[in-house]
């Protein structure tokens, strides 16, 4: 079974300084980042989300690359994206 394409809404930190010195004011106009990121769904439970930007083709092995593990206290909101499959 090929697991669901989803975008996954998320905070992330923020350099705020970029290594200089800043006043209070300055520090306190910095924003976390809101990311996007896109990959299959390979679990979603009460403490993180895990996607991967790859799988093995024909879903015989547990092989997946480029993932990433995003604790759940930090996502905004999971987006479950539609595949069209094209042959080339």
């Amino acid at each position: 079974m090929i697991p669901p394409m989803v975008n996954i809404v998320w905070l992330d930190t923020n350099e705020c300084s970029l290594s200089a010195w800043q006043s209070k004011e300055e520090l306190l106009k910095s924003e976390v980042c809101t990311i996007d990121s896109i990959g299959f769904l390979i679990e979603n439970n009460d403490n993180y989300v895990i996607i991967s930007g790859d799988k093995d083709n024909k879903n015989e092995d547990d092989i997946f690359g480029r993932s990433q593990i995003i604790p759940k206290g930090v996502v905004i909101e999971i987006q479950y994206l539609q595949v069209q499959l094209q042959n080339i």
